[in-house]
C-alpha cells in the first residue's frame, strides 16, 4: 500500500507541478498552505529523528543532503511577484513514504496503527536517475528495549515515525532526510479523485473481499484497495508489494498522459488533508517537477527478500546481514545507462552478417552489453529462429568494447562456435563462469530490426488465439516467441470502459510462469488513447516502434500500435521478464490468420 502512495505522492504531485507552473504566484501559494497543514502535524520527534545519523552505514553511496526551500513569494521556485525563476534541481535525498492503518486504534498495547506500507525513495540528480526499496512489512527487527524482536511495520505502532525512522537508519544503514505519511484509509479518497485508476490486473482475483477478471481496466477507490492489499496466494507479502508498484506505475502513466488541470486542485487538497510530512512546498515542488521530467530509463525498483519463517506463531522475513546490504546497495547503484538514439549506431561495416544456422538441442544465453536497447531481442529471435532454446536475455552491468563474443562451459564448444556463426561473432572463449552457451554482445555489434518469420503454435495457442479474435471483433497479433519458462494459462474477452460511457474491446491472454502465481500477459484494445501508451524507450522494428515502459531493471510493459489497435506485452509483477525479453515477445508479434468457418478447436 505504501508503495502506492510513493507514486501517489510522488508521481501524482508531478503533475500537480505542472498546474502550479501555469497558475502562477497565486495557485503556488494556495499550494503552500496545503503543504503547511502537513507540515503543522508533524510529530517534532520525527524532526529529531531525521537529524540523527545511521550509527552505520551499508553503503558507499555519497551522503545525500537535504536543501529545504522556503516559502512564501519571494521562492527559488517562482521568484518574485514579477518573474518566475526556473525549476532547481533537488539535491541527493533520501525520503521515506509510509502509508499507515488506523485499525489498531482501542488497542491497549500500541499507539498507532502499523505502517504496512513502507517505501524508500532515493533521488541522485547528479547521476540522473531516481530509485524505489519497498521494505517487507514482516521484516523482523529489534526494536530496542522494551520491545524487542518484532515486526517493522510495529515500529510505528509502538513509537510513531520517530521509531521507525531509527530502526530504518540503524537496520538498513540508509541516512534518512524527510519523511512523508499517508493514512491508508485516504486512499480510497486519492484514488476516486482521479476518477479512477487504470491499473493492469494481472489475472483473476476472487478471495471473499476482491473480485476482479483479468485485464486493463478502471479501478475505483474501493477496488483499488483491494487490489494492493491482498496477499492471499503464493505471493504473499511480496505479492503486495509488487502489486503496489504496479498500481503506483499505473497512476505516473495516468498522471502524465491525461489532462488534469480540473482534478488538480481537489487532489492535491485530499492528499495533503491525511499526509504529514516534514518537506516544503518547495522541497515537494522541485522533487516533483524532476521526476516529471526524468526519463523512465532513469528509475530503478529495489527489494529486500529473505527466507521467511514462523517464530512463536507469526509470520517473519528473515533476511540476512548481507542480503539487506546487497540491497541497499542495489538501491544506491544507477541503473545501466542505454539509449534508443539511432544515430550513434556502428558504422554499416560493423553490422552483423546473420547466417542460416541448425541450432535445435542448444540452450542459450544472451546478454545485451551493447548500450543499446533492443539489439539482444534480435539477436535473440534470430537463434530463436534456427531453432536454439533463448533461456534469458539480461542486459549486462554495462557495455564493453567490441563486437562481442561467445562463451561456453565444459565441452560444448561446437554448439558455442554454431551460435557465434549465426550471428557473425569471431570470438568464441571456454569460461567457467558461465552454464549454458552464452552470448555477450559488445557495443560495437548492431542487427538492424527486420521482419519475424514463425508460425504460432504452444505455448501460444493458435486455435485460442483464433477464437479469442473472433469473439473481440478486432483483428489481432499473438506471439511466436515465449520464454520456455512461461505456459499459456487464460484468455479473457471483455468491454474496456474508456470514461463517460464509453467502451472498446479488449482481450487479454495470460501466460503462467513456472506454474506459479506469476502471470506475464499479451493485449490488445482499440482504445488508442489508453494512459499505459506513456513515454519510454523507443525500439523499431519493421516499421513499427516499440516503447518500453517502467523502471530499466522491472520494466512494466512494451506497447506499440498497428492498424488502428494498441498492443501490449505484460511483465509479471515481479518483473521477472527483462527489458530484452518483453521486446522480443512484442517484435515477435504476427497478425492471427481468421478462423476458417467449421474449423474445429
Amino acid at each position: 500500500m505504501k508503495s502506492r502512495w510513493v507514486r501517489i505522492v510522488m508521481w501524482s504531485l508531478l503533475g500537480i507541478i505542472l498546474a502550479v507552473i501555469a497558475a502562477g504566484l497565486g495557485l503556488y501559494l494556495w499550494f503552500d498552505h496545503q503543504v503547511g497543514s502537513a507540515n503543522a502535524r508533524i510529530d517534532p520527534s520525527i524532526v529529531e529523528a531525521l537529524k540523527e545519523k545511521p550509527s552505520t552505514t551499508s553503503t558507499s553511496s555519497p551522503a545525500a543532503g537535504s536543501q529545504s526551500g522556503t516559502t512564501g513569494t519571494s521562492s527559488p521556485i517562482f521568484g518574485d511577484t514579477t518573474t518566475t525563476a526556473p525549476f532547481e534541481t533537488p539535491s541527493g535525498t533520501n525520503i521515506v513514504l509510509l502509508g499507515y492503518d488506523k485499525r489498531a486504534e482501542g488497542s491497549t498495547e500500541v499507539t498507532e496503527g502499523r505502517s504496512d506500507v513502507i517505501i524508500l525513495l532515493h533521488i541522485d540528480p547528479d547521476r540522473r536517475f531516481l530509485s524505489l526499496l519497498s521494505v517487507p512489512r514482516d521484516l523482523r527487527v529489534d526494536l530496542g528495549d522494551p520491545f524487542g524482536h518484532r515486526k517493522i511495520n510495529a515500529a510505528y505502532a509502538y513509537g510513531g515515525g520517530a521509531l521507525l525512522i531509527r530502526t530504518i537508519q540503524d537496520v538498513l544503514g540508509v541516512d534518512l532526510d524527510h519523511y512523508m505519511a499517508v493514512d491508508l484509509e485516504s486512499f480510497k479518497a486519492i484514488t476516486d479523485s482521479l476518477g479512477g485508476v487504470y491499473v493492469d490486473v494481472d489475472r483473476a482475483y476472487n478471495d471473499g473481499k476482491i473480485e476482479l477478471d483479468p485485464g486493463y481496466q478502471l479501478l475505483d477507490g474501493l477496488n483499488a484497495e483491494r487490489f494492493v492489499r491482498t496477499r492471499h496466494d503464493q505471493n504473499i507479502d511480496f505479492g503486495r508489494m509488487a502489486r503496489q508498484q504496479r498500481y503506483l506505475s499505473a497512476v505516473r502513466q495516468q498522471v502524465m498522459t491525461w489532462n488534469l488541470p480540473l482534478k488538480l486542485p481537489g487532489l492535491i487538497k485530499t492528499i495533503f488533508q491525511y499526509a504529514d510530512t516534514d518537506m516544503s512546498a518547495n522541497d515537494v515542488i522541485k522533487l516533483a517537477y524532476w521526476v516529471m521530467k526524468l526519463d523512465s530509463g532513469g528509475i530503478k525498483r529495489a527489494e529486500i527478500t529473505g527466507v521467511t519463517s514462523d517464530i512463536n506463531g507469526s509470520f517473519y522475513i528473515l533476511p540476512t546481514e548481507e542480503e539487506i546490504a546487497a540491497s541497499v546497495q542495489d538501491f544506491f547503484t544507477p541503473p545501466v545507462i542505454t539509449t534508443q538514439d539511432d544515430t550513434i549506431l556502428p558504422e554499416p561495416a560493423a553490422f552483423a552478417t546473420l547466417t542460416v544456422t541448425d541450432l535445435r538441442g542448444t540452450a542459450v544465453d544472451v546478454v545485451d552489453s551493447t548500450g543499446r536497447v533492443g539489439q539482444g531481442a534480435f539477436a535473440a529471435l534470430w537463434l530463436d529462429r534456427q531453432g536454439a532454446e533463448v533461456t534469458s536475455i539480461p542486459t549486462g552491468d554495462a557495455p564493453i568494447t567490441g563486437m562481442g563474443m561467445v562463451q561456453y562451459p565444459g565441452s560444448r564448444l561446437e554448439a558455442a562456435q554454431a551460435v557465434a556463426q549465426a550471428l557473425g561473432i569471431q570470438q568464441v572463449d571456454k569460461s567457467a563462469d558461465v552454464d549454458r552457451v552464452t552470448v555477450v554482445l559488445g557495443e560495437d555489434y548492431a542487427i538492424h530490426g527486420y521482419t519475424v518469420a514463425g508460425g504460432i503454435s504452444e505455448p501460444v495457442r493458435l486455435s485460442s488465439w483464433q477464437s479469442l479474435q473472433k469473439e473481440a471483433g478486432i483483428s489481432l497479433m499473438a506471439p511466436t516467441f515465449m520464454p520456455a519458462t512461461f505456459s499459456y494459462n487464460f484468455d479473457h474477452s471483455y468491454a474496456l470502459d474508456t470514461g463517460d460511457g464509453v467502451t472498446k474491446p479488449a482481450v487479454r491472454v495470460g501466460y503462467r510462469y513456472k506454474g506459479e502465481d506469476l502471470y506475464a500477459g499479451v493485449s490488445a484494445t482499440t482504445w488508442i488513447g489508453a494512459p499505459l501508451a506513456a513515454r519510454g524507450i523507443q525500439v523499431g522494428a519493421a516499421g513499427i516502434t516499440y516503447t518500453v515502459v517502467g523502471a530499466m531493471n522491472k520494466p512494466d510493459l512494451v506497447w506499440w500500435f498497428r492498424d488502428g489497435v494498441l498492443y501490449w506485452v505484460s511483465n509479471t509483477i515481479f518483473g521477472d521478464l527483462s527489458r530484452e525479453q518483453l521486446l522480443a515477445i512484442a517484435i515477435s508479434t504476427v497478425p492471427v490468420p481468421v478462423e476458417a468457418e467449421g474449423t474445429a478447436q
